[in-house]
């Protein structure tokens, strides 16, 4: 093989590596350097910004001074103009929390530490404009690995062999470590370091040994290598390994012998650009796709093009202003970042999230998203019969006397249960696993594209009733679930779930037409269990559902900036008790017709939300609701009265069998 080393073939290398280098920048972004083509995108950016990295070190500190502070100021002016249209937009249509994670999000930025965030500091809380400036995480890699590198240069610069080992071995060692699945590591420069290192290895070779000659040949061959490698072993960490050293060789090969000033001017110029177009768009995509409220997931890209490209153009030309006023002064990326942090200071100091901005009426449905974190789960049980399941003790210490089993529906009303079984004195367990029936008999088909597996419902159900004849002092059950969800009820939700397919155990094909006969013959065998074990059933009724209503949606309809949502719906908090009984009538009669039996208790829940006439969501400052079936936590502790009755029951039960079936 034979490759020409000519001004005309490093300028098309060039060009390869500026087309493969703009993709590589869009996909690394696009995910958190999880497998397949995000992971080698993300490689490939480091192995360039390495390569440029020990490119200008070479030429002396100075220059490496120049071109860094050249591309501080690029890089803060953009933020800086980014997050005033943010900013901007946030009062339209932010609720407070993410107001709040705007600011924490800037703060982050500014002081290239994103990766840090995503890494260690995760939201806790997941809703529509979280995350705007998540992609900044790659920056902040680049620049980290920068410093790292710096630092190692100054040190052994005089020693061009040690330098090179110890750079060997740091890449040596952060490979070893990338092979870890773990978020953290593939995010922090322990995991990413390796892939930087080989880029700028080959240029601080080349001061040493006659690299550049052979730098576009050896290039070729370990791009080939790494391309063979994925088309034998898959994506694999040895060959993403060859991949990034041909692009290291082919980034150095590409070299022109002599730098000339204009040259690197307009090449300065044409990176601002792209470094301004990579700060806008992917926040305007992810602003334009969450104003679609029943769809957030489709932006409109041909509709993005003109506005981030005018958007881009002006803070480029800013950022071109400053520069050639400046004279690359080190002031202004300090200015900036006080400015940033400054406008990260005011928008944190008010507490709310500057919720001033939202009309009275919408407080009830803000404060419900803010005070309601249906993410708390209880902790796994390390030992004993429901070893391995998430259970909760509730009430007084001692051994348990009852066990609440449920689901999500159990998850948001926790704090219920707990100031119920406080009230009751009675010592409670509750377990819950969201989506998961708690009935026995069962088994569970999810949609493909759900990531939760049915056969860890069947298990825990399974398990619970296993477990219940080794946990003697357990009087009494009762089963907390979205009943209407398990039945097939498609129009009950607002925002329609994931679908679950429930059917018999006995390898009968699953029919979606009997589900409702399927959960009922679960029932009567998890019940008749229960009652063998010598145990109390209860049943919760289900709360009245509120098929138009949703809370986050509420509070986004009184932002100031309600009209910029897309396909905004007619919401109600209010319903009919006569429609939401006929909604409920089928679980209701499954329930009623062994409640009649003596088998179990039906415990009506609805005179917390309804009258004689209609029900309603939202109860005093705050919603009950924070979905169309899902309580909030002030929802689940005006419930705590009925809920005391019922786990009275456990102190007043006897071990005595009910005519169940007679």
């Amino acid at each position: 093989m034979h490759i020409p080393d000519t001004a005309s073939s490093r300028a098309e290398v060039r060009q390869f590596l500026l087309a493969l280098a703009g993709l590589a920048f869009v996909l690394s972004t696009l995910g958190t350097r999880d497998g397949g083509p995000m992971a080698f995108a993300a490689d490939i950016v480091l192995v360039l910004c390495g390569g440029w990295c020990a490119n200008q070190l070479i030429r002396g500190f100075d220059v490496f001074k120049e071109q860094v502070i050249c591309v501080l100021q690029a890089y803060f002016v953009g933020l800086l103009c980014c997050s005033v249209v943010l900013f901007v937009a946030g009062w339209l249509v932010f609720l407070p929390s993410e107001y709040l994670h705007l600011g924490q999000s800037l703060m982050f930025a500014a002081t290239f530490s994103t990766n840090f965030e995503l890494a260690l500091l995760p939201h806790a809380v997941q809703l529509r404009f979280d995350g705007l400036l998540d992609h900044l995480w790659v920056p902040a890699l680049i620049a980290q690995c920068c410093a790292i590198l710096a630092a190692v240069f100054w040190m052994c610069r005089k020693n061009t062999f040690r330098l090179l080992l110890i750079l060997g071995l740091l890449a040596t060692g952060s490979l070893s470590v990338s092979s870890s699945d773990s978020p953290i590591v593939q995010l922090l420069p322990i995991g990413g370091l390796w892939a930087f290192l080989f880029g700028a290895i080959p240029f601080f070779a080349s001061n040493r040994y006659p690299v550049l000659r052979y730098a576009l040949i050896l290039g070729i061959v370990n791009l080939l290598t790494g391309i063979l490698a994925v088309t034998a072993m898959g994506d694999t960490l040895f060959a993403r390994a060859f991949f990034a050293v041909g692009i290291a060789f082919l980034y150095l090969g590409s070299r022109p012998f002599a730098s000339r000033k204009g040259e690197t001017e307009r090449r300065r110029r044409w990176f601002g650009m792209a470094l301004h177009m990579f700060l806008w768009a992917i926040p305007l995509a992810q602003l334009t796709a969450a104003l679609d409220v029943m769809d957030p997931s489709k932006p409109n890209f041909t509709a993005l093009m003109m506005p981030c490209l005018l958007l881009a153009l002006m803070s480029w030309s800013l950022w071109q202003r400053i520069e050639g006023k400046l004279q690359l002064s080190r002031v202004t990326p300090t200015a900036v970042i006080a400015g940033i942090l400054l406008a990260n200071g005011v928008i944190s100091f008010s507490a709310q999230g500057m919720q001033l901005r939202f009309a009275e009426q919408s407080s009830a449905y803000i404060h419900a998203l803010g005070a309601n974190d249906l993410s708390t789960r209880c902790p796994i049980q390390t030992s004993g019969p429901l070893a391995g399941l998430h259970v909760c003790e509730l009430g007084p210490k001692g051994p348990p006397k009852a066990l609440v089993w449920g689901d999500h529906q159990l998850v948001a009303m926790k704090a219920g249960f707990a100031e119920a079984a406080r009230r009751a004195k009675v010592s409670t367990i509750l377990v819950a696993q969201p989506n998961c029936v708690p009935l026995d008999g069962l088994q569970t088909r999810f949609a493909s594209a759900d990531t939760l597996s049915g056969r860890s419902c069947d298990q825990q159900s399974a398990q619970v009733l296993q477990a219940l004849p080794h946990l003697n002092s357990i009087r009494h059950v009762t089963l907390v679930a979205d009943w209407l969800y398990y039945l097939g009820d498609r129009n009950a939700e607002f925002r329609p779930k994931p679908v679950v397919r429930l059917g018999p155990v006995d390898g009968t094909p699953l029919n979606t037409a009997h589900q409702p006969d399927y959960v009922a013959t679960a029932l009567e065998q998890t019940v008749k269990a229960l009652i063998d074990n010598q145990v109390r059933v209860s049943v919760l009724r289900q709360v009245p559902a509120f098929p138009q209503f949703d809370a986050e949606t509420a509070a986004r309809a009184n932002t100031p900036g309600h009209w910029l949502y897309q396909g905004m719906p007619q919401l109600a908090d209010v319903v009919s008790k006569g429609r939401a009984i006929k909604r409920h009538a089928k679980a209701d009669d499954m329930f009623r017709r062994l409640s009649t039996t003596g088998a179990l208790t039906y415990v009506d829940t609805w005179s917390t939300f309804c009258t004689s006439q209609r029900c309603t969501a939202r109860g005093g400052l705050s919603s009950d609701y924070v979905t169309s079936t899902l309580l909030t936590t002030s929802g689940a502790l005006s419930m705590s009265r009925i809920l005391e009755d019922d786990l009275k029951r456990a102190r007043t039960h006897t071990a005595l069998r009910r005519g169940y079936g007679s």
